[in-house]
């Protein structure tokens, strides 16, 4: 049934509306489906404190979940045209989350001690704002910090995210471009966002690349 009342976009919905409001996540879900970068940020901003806690909960180390929270969303940006309608989108990537972390610890080489603190009954540490702030990795230097990530980028690295996010190309036209397979372009350019992302949090990135 169609309503008359228009429907909101991602910058309409409230920034202190709680994020256990499923219509607002499913309202950004559907837009994210539609390619809309903004509605992932939005999301982003909007679970990852609970995202972060919940990885806690169950592996124990704050580096492998908040790695595990960037691959996530990337994984969601990328597979976005494959994306199923999701009602509870918070208990849906919370299902994903768990699913990435379990690979992480498996395939992680500095995770051994981590992988004998995880079970399913591993007591809870609910992070404190404070601790969340810090794990976000807020810095007044965001420019310095961009500037030595991208120092650190190949430069077929850096031609791609030129390519893909500044010139606005499609995957298929990069590797044209370029002359590589677009498997080979989708790896590079992981491998370079991994990279940024040693330096810069995954918000900061996505803000940063939006802004060209």
């Amino acid at each position: 049934m169609n309503s008359d009342r228009p429907t909101p976009s991602p910058e309409q919905i409230p920034a202190d509306l709680p994020a256990a409001d499923a219509a607002a996540n499913a309202l950004l879900w559907s837009r994210i489906r539609d390619s809309q970068q903004e509605a992932l940020v939005l999301l982003y901003e909007r679970l990852y404190f609970y995202l972060v806690n919940y990885g806690i909960r169950i592996c124990g180390d704050i580096e492998i979940t908040k790695d595990a929270i960037n691959d996530l969303f990337l994984e969601i940006w990328d597979q976005r045209y494959r994306q199923p309608e999701v009602a509870n989108v918070k208990s849906y990537l919370l299902t994903w989350l768990r699913r990435r972390i379990f690979a992480d610890i498996r395939h992680s080489k500095k995770t051994t001690e981590a992988a004998g603190a995880w079970s399913d009954t591993a007591t809870p540490h609910e992070l404190s704002y404070e601790e969340c702030i810090v794990a976000i990795q807020t810095s007044d230097e965001i420019k310095q910090k961009i500037r030595r990530a991208m120092a650190a980028l190949t430069p077929r690295q850096k031609e791609l995210i030129q390519l893909r996010y500044f010139d606005g190309l499609s995957m298929e036209e990069v590797s044209q471009r370029t002359g590589i397979s677009t498997k080979t372009a989708y790896n590079t350019l992981g491998s370079a966002l991994k990279c940024l992302s040693a330096e810069l949090s995954f918000l900061v990135i996505l803000l940063w690349l939006l802004s060209k």
